[in-house]
């Protein structure tokens, strides 16, 4: 498994399928940020991309994890997920299993969360970039 060194910003599943398609601006803001080193994907995301994958959009997955290779979600990241879970499940913001993976991800690396989709993510103690306003 590689992980990038000195990642700045969780994508989340959105984000990396825009910046695969080309939707402005997020792709030039992406491909930005990979050229500086910036990024940082969960195997949450490639799970989702690969559940729905072209062929195209597979092989663009690969390269991006052969060069910044994926967080792994292990037992602290559980913790946290199962904690963003429990806070979310009976509030009027509730907050999937998946997105919750992926927020305790950016909490346990200390990364901005970019998502087109800002209402999934309803924790405070994480730094969410709307990719909509870049």
């Amino acid at each position: 498994m590689k992980i990038n060194i000195a990642p700045e910003f969780l994508l989340d599943t959105n984000v990396v399928l825009e910046a695969f398609w080309g939707k402005k601006p997020i792709a030039s803001k992406v491909k930005a940020w990979i050229e500086n080193g910036k990024i940082a994907v969960s195997t949450i995301t490639i799970a989702e991309i690969l559940s729905k994958a072209s062929k195209e959009e597979t092989e663009k997955l690969k390269l991006l994890t052969s060069r910044f290779g994926s967080l792994p979600i292990d037992e602290p990241t559980a913790e946290i997920a199962g904690g963003y879970r429990k806070q979310f499940l009976r509030k009027k913001k509730k907050a999937y299993l998946l997105d919750c993976l992926i927020a305790a991800t950016a909490k346990l690396y200390n990364l901005k969360l970019v998502t087109a989709n800002i209402k999934d993510y309803p924790m405070k103690d994480i730094e969410i970039v709307n990719s909509s306003s870049l």
